[in-house]
């Protein structure tokens, strides 16, 4: 297929998009995106450190990969940006290894610690008894993953109500969370204290880093579908300001709050805040906690199943479009001319999610807490692995094309561009080393993880990060036939590059 053919049937792909996404739609999409709870808890194991560490993170991570993000999301506003911004950077092979890994860690997140924490939340608020069940832990497995894929087929336009939804009970629900929090602490004491707020050695950062970092992406998710927003170039810069403040505080907020409410041996990772949930409501509301409990728990679950389909939407959409330009079978590249959706990637994600998940729990033997505990470093591990190409994107492209117009600049000129870069890419860096091998540097570098053996922990992570890797290298192989080296490529037509920027 020659390049001109592979243009033509990006473009009418493309055609089939509907403008759905306005400025508040895009704010609550990047909250329902970057505010996860099933990671709470496990962010909150760490006692009061870890308000220490987010507040670090915030102010040298989050604020500088907003910045970057607003600057290429303006810049590129193209569907799957985050895949064109590593391709026009640094070519098609760099590009198949993001959207391969960037594309993959969502459906083994879905399938993972999205499924593992919404059957804790049952087992917790609603007084079943699934944990240690693989039968009845399957079937509720199934229908979490099989329910976020439809989600996701189905048109945009209507669609968008799931983040938007998701993201309005997170607040609400978090909301309710602290004020059931102060009023229990107030009339009954709080078992837990913010002591040891600073930190006294770095065992405690290497734990927790993957975790932290893996909280604040999402920021990059709403421009893979940049053309189906109204005005991506105004909206992104400031859809990405408004929900980075709000998503700190959706993490500070709950944190605080397991940490102040429950005592250190009772966090958990996999359901620390449903456990701080359920002691406070059933000490403030005593025998009417029952009641209250049944709501937050279909509550919780619908925002955890609304974390999975946003991010589903997002990465869905940078497979297809990479598999289209060249980094991928472009049979993935589909579209729906009905609800202008990727219905392949879609399906294929339910596919892989489903069958992740059944793999997993054979290889932790049904243990909820070793199957959260496995799945959550592994998708920590790939999901950061991407960003390692996605941040530098900002510099090439700003070298390779200067009289692309910014509408959003960060501030600082170049020594603000760099500055931005290493911090974020300290960061993304770290995560992914001690996600693929945690307490790495420390004495805990051998010891067991969460249950799980380290042999089994190490060999279970290494083969499937091996496993995608080669995916990725297949898959740029296979579109090497069909493979777009020009500039960004609209629905309309192709984008002229600027007179002098080379082709990617």
């Amino acid at each position: 297929m020659g390049e001109s053919a592979a243009v033509a049937g990006l473009v009418a792909e493309k055609r089939k998009l509907k403008k759905s996404l306005f400025r508040f739609d895009m704010i609550f999409f990047t909250v329902c995106a970057i505010v996860a709870i099933d990671t709470i808890g496990q962010s909150s194991s760490y006692g009061a450190q870890a308000i220490f560490w987010l507040i670090v993170s915030a102010l040298t991570f989050l604020i500088p990969y907003g910045l970057l993000t607003a600057e290429l999301g303006a810049a590129f506003p193209t569907e799957g940006a985050t895949y064109d911004w590593v391709r026009l950077a640094y070519g098609h092979f760099a590009g198949a290894v993001v959207s391969v890994l960037y594309w993959l860690s969502n459906p083994i997140w879905l399938g993972g610690t999205l499924t593992a924490t919404a059957i804790a939340t049952l087992d917790a608020l609603w007084g079943s008894s699934f944990t240690g069940n693989r039968g009845a832990e399957t079937v509720i497995g199934f229908v979490f993953i099989w329910v976020a894929v439809t989600m996701n087929i189905l048109s945009l336009r209507y669609m968008k109500w799931v983040p938007n939804l998701g993201a309005f009970l997170r607040i609400g629900l978090l909301l309710f969370f602290a004020i059931l929090v102060i009023t229990s602490g107030t009339q009954h004491g709080f078992h837990g204290s913010m002591g040891g707020f600073l930190p006294t050695d770095a065992t405690v950062l290497i734990g927790v880093i993957g975790v932290i970092v893996f909280q604040w992406i999402g920021f990059e998710l709403q421009t893979n579908a940049s053309e189906e927003m109204e005005n991506p170039q105004r909206d992104i810069p400031r859809a990405i300001y408004a929900s980075g403040l709000i998503s700190f505080l959706g993490y500070a907020i709950p944190i605080v709050g397991v940490i102040l409410i429950l005592s250190k041996d009772q966090l958990s990772n996999v359901g620390g805040f449903v456990a701080a949930y359920q002691f406070a409501s059933s000490s403030v509301f005593g025998s009417a906690a029952p009641f209250f409990n049944h709501l937050a728990g279909l509550a919780v679950v619908f925002v955890l199943l609304s974390s999975g389909t946003t991010w589903l939407m997002g990465s869905d959409r940078l497979m297809a479009i990479g598999a289209l330009a060249g980094s991928g079978p472009k049979q993935l590249g589909y579209f729906s001319a009905r609800f202008g959706t990727p219905i392949v990637v879609n399906v294929s994600s339910g596919i892989i999610a489903t069958i992740f998940m059944y793999i997993t729990f054979f290889v932790t033997g049904g243990s909820l807490h070793g199957f959260f505990a496995a799945v959550l470093g592994l998708v920590i591990s790939t999901t950061t692995f991407s960003y390692i190409l996605i941040f530098p994107a900002l510099l090439t492209l700003r070298r390779k094309y200067p009289n692309v117009p910014r509408p959003y600049v960060v501030p600082g000129g170049n020594a603000g561009a760099w500055a931005c870069v290493i911090l974020t890419m300290f960061w993304v860096v770290a995560a992914t080393v001690f996600s693929i091998w945690p307490g790495l540097f420390t004495y805990l570098w051998s010891a067991d993880t969460s249950g799980v053996s380290r042999t089994t922990f190490e060999v279970y992570t290494f083969a499937v990060v091996a496993f995608l890797i080669a995916v990725a290298i297949v898959f740029w192989a296979v579109g090497r036939g069909h493979a777009i080296h020009g500039g960004p490529v609209s629905a309309v037509a192709p984008t002229p590059m600027p007179a002098g920027a080379p082709g990617a």
